[in-house]
């Protein structure tokens, strides 16, 4: 058996719609989700990665499919894991339930992994099958390939923009620019993300809490992060005001802050100017297990990136209200979604959020 047959591929596209919604609340660990089906094609188990990142969803599958899982099929999104961490590899609890078939959306680039486990499976007689380029798995798990092949996390960058191409007004805090619709779009963007970030100008003149305010989701608190520039930044922000519930940390130049609010991080790192270097940065929130951060600064913060090169996903939010010439433009010499264009990304979702427009960009290949 070498390809996933259609009721198969149907089976693997449940396993990664049943993990989407937990995305952000694995901690390092990828939102795995698994579900073990009988021969007759009966749901027996289901499971996703725990909030927290463990148990891992294999074991949580097979678990509730209890002797059922003998001779049944396991779906899951991302090759079982092969190494020991706190629990032990999802591999060995897998042929131990005595599966006859694992189905897999994607191979695991953790080096620790990376198709041992297909291996090992194959050499315990399980018929083993990759589904080749299974967009759903590879959706689910791009943060966790992007951290760990370039050591940084997916970088989703977001920017709302008014009717005549302005982000605000200078030296004002926040203009209201999309709707209700547009702003609840946010927060569950926010809830879906392990960290979000946001430039000390945003934090100055903003002054935003980055919390999730979604019922039945307030408990999610993704990591909120201060990119500093060369001002102080107020201890009585709000992002410093509650940080013990929901943590903060601030990246500076070395050397730059003398110091920062009480329960706060400070992640030092070398400097461009005044002004912490990106790469530097994003590789310091990859190495703490940030697999999915999401960008809400202005345009200074969101161009550096760009011309960076580490926006990886670009969320342009178009609203109907009129800023006026006094405004901060989106893009200085050109429309933003040209910019966008001459960088690579290409337009990949288009669709109404209330009054507002949402167009979706990626980097090309």
């Amino acid at each position: 058996m070498s390809t996933a047959a259609p009721a198969q591929l149907r089976w693997l596209d449940a396993a990664a719609r049943l993990a989407l919604p937990f995305l952000g609340t694995t901690a390092e660990n990828p939102t795995v989700g698994a579900i073990v089906v009988s021969p007759e094609g009966r749901l027996l188990g289901r499971g996703v990665t725990a909030p927290g990142g463990r148990p891992h969803a294999e074991p949580q599958a097979l678990a509730m499919a209890g002797q059922g899982a003998a001779g049944a099929t396991l779906y899951v999104t991302l090759e079982p894991c092969n190494h020991w961490g706190r629990t032990p590899p999802c591999v060995d609890a897998v042929i131990a339930a005595k599966v006859a078939t694992v189905i897999c959306g994607c191979v695991d680039p953790d080096s620790r992994t990376a198709g041992k486990s297909v291996a090992k499976l194959r050499a315990a007689g399980i018929d083993v099958i990759v589904a080749p380029d299974h967009m759903l798995s590879r959706k689910l798990h791009q943060g966790f390939f992007k951290r760990i092949l370039t050591g940084r996390p997916l970088v989703t960058a977001k920017l709302a923009v008014s009717k005549d191409g302005m982000i605000g007004l200078p030296d004002k805090g926040n203009v209201p620019i999309t709707g209700e619709t547009a702003k609840r779009w946010t927060h569950m963007q926010r809830a879906l993300s392990d960290a979000v970030m946001i430039g000390a100008g945003t934090a100055r003149l903003d002054d935003p809490r980055l919390s999730v305010r979604l019922s039945g989701l307030e408990n999610r608190r993704p990591l909120r992060v201060i990119l500093a520039g060369k001002n102080e930044l107020n201890p009585a922000l709000n992002l410093f005001a509650n940080s013990s519930v929901q943590h903060t940390v601030v990246i500076a130049k070395k050397g730059h802050l003398e110091s920062v609010s009480e329960n706060v991080e400070l992640i030092e790192v070398d400097g461009v100017g005044s002004a912490p270097d990106l790469v530097a940065g994003l590789r310091r929130l990859g190495e703490r297990g940030i697999s999915r951060l999401f960008v809400e600064g202005g345009a200074r913060l969101t161009g550096s990136l760009l011309n960076a090169g580490l926006v990886d996903r670009f969320e342009l939010l178009e609203g109907d209200k009129i800023v006026g010439p006094e405004g901060v433009p989106a893009s200085v010499r050109f429309p933003l979604s040209e910019r966008l264009s001459e960088l690579g990304f290409r337009a990949v979702d288009r669709r109404a959020l209330g009054c507002d427009r949402l167009t979706s960009f990626e980097k090309s290949d």
